[in-house]
């Protein structure tokens, strides 16, 4: 589909480099934010498709204007992934990757809606979107 979105959430240096080959390789991408400065901070960085949600107040978690291709997210808190999995999976059944470099949470993560989890020391991911549907 012509408006769908990579959700990309956790940015860590991981995340960051994720996002760095979306770009090179022109997938339309949203960035996932529970912080405010984050996103002012993203959109210094020139990436204005940025998506602020409060990950305490499970009301707040309107489904985003747009298609959701697939979700990844870079885990650099444990409690923040989860709550970023719980939102994502409100949104949509397409597949939610969790890239972690622990061994501990993988069911816990497929428990909350993670499709799959993806143990990566160094957090080199790329090869996930070869993976999917162009």
């Amino acid at each position: 589909m012509e408006n769908e979105h990579i959700i990309v959430a956790g940015l860590n240096e991981s995340g960051k480099s994720f996002i760095r080959i979306l770009e090179f390789r022109e997938l339309p991408f949203m960035v996932l934010t529970n912080s405010k400065q984050e996103e002012r901070l993203l959109r210094r960085q020139g990436i204005v498709n940025v998506l602020y949600v409060n990950t305490n107040n499970r009301k707040s978690w309107n489904i985003p204007p747009f298609f959701i291709r697939e979700v990844y997210i870079f885990e650099s808190s444990f409690a923040l992934s989860c709550r970023f999995v719980q939102c994502c999976r409100a949104w949509t059944s397409k597949s939610i990757y969790v890239i972690t470099q622990q061994w501990n949470p993988r069911a816990i993560y497929k428990g909350l809606g993670a499709d799959h989890i993806v143990y990566s020391q160094n957090g080199e991911v790329g090869f996930l979107l070869n993976r999917s549907r162009k």
